[in-house]
């Protein structure tokens, strides 16, 4: 197993249930952007398990890329489609089945009949697990031109309800992720983009972005 950092407990221990249930023994090779969590995993499992039943590799991307080349029975990886390929490679030297489970899309459409209050809290609640670090958090909104002033309006005020206290919100897992959404906040701003901005760590809303834009 090849865990993620945004669910750093979940996506690491659930598939290993399954495994052990079906009989296998299992390495786990969690995330180093979650290091504490990783820490502490490797501390918890040798009291419950031999390391020949269920053993936990800490490292870096390169451990990671050697743990992707072991000849195991099977490997399960989740996370970017980009280091996904880079595991899919690894294992095929091997002709190790592997289990992909890999970042999308996730675009809302609100049509011209919603109800756009709703609406507009549901994709902020969507937005707001874990940060929007998460596959299934909404990425973008389609909406007909007419609506688009209400939708942004309800959007605004959802952000308002659900976030009134930007201290309470959770962060971007590092600095690199921090600086990647600046970044792409950045990029539509010089593209000229519509911006309206409900401070550090509450989404901001990018109005009309250019095609290619991030």
């Amino acid at each position: 197993m090849i865990s993620p950092w945004n669910y750093p407990w979940s996506l690491a221990l659930m598939p290993i249930v399954d495994a052990f249930a079906a009989g296998n023994v299992v390495m786990l090779k969690p995330s180093e952007h979650s290091p504490a969590t990783s820490a502490l995993l490797q501390r918890l499992v040798p009291q419950y398990f031999t390391p020949e039943e269920f053993k936990v590799v800490e490292g870096d991307v390169e451990v990671a890329r050697r743990f992707s080349g072991l000849p195991f029975d099977h490997l399960v990886f989740t996370g970017s489609s980009a280091v996904g390929r880079q595991v899919a490679q690894a294992a095929a030297a091997n002709l190790t089945p592997t289990t992909l489970e890999l970042g999308g899309k996730s675009p809302v459409i609100v049509a011209g009949d919603a109800d756009i209050d709703k609406a507009a809290a549901d994709i902020i609640f969507g937005k707001g697990m874990n940060a929007g670090q998460t596959c299934i958090a909404p990425d973008y909104v389609l909406v007909e031109s007419r609506h688009i002033s209400a939708v942004v309006k309800a959007l605004s005020e959802a952000i308002q309800r659900q976030r009134p206290d930007d201290h309470a919100a959770t962060h971007a897992i590092n600095a690199a992720h921090q600086q990647r959404l600046d970044a792409m906040l950045q990029e539509a701003h010089d593209h000229g983009c519509r911006i309206i901005d409900h401070g550090p760590h509450a989404p901001a809303l990018v109005i009309d972005p250019t095609r290619g834009s991030r």
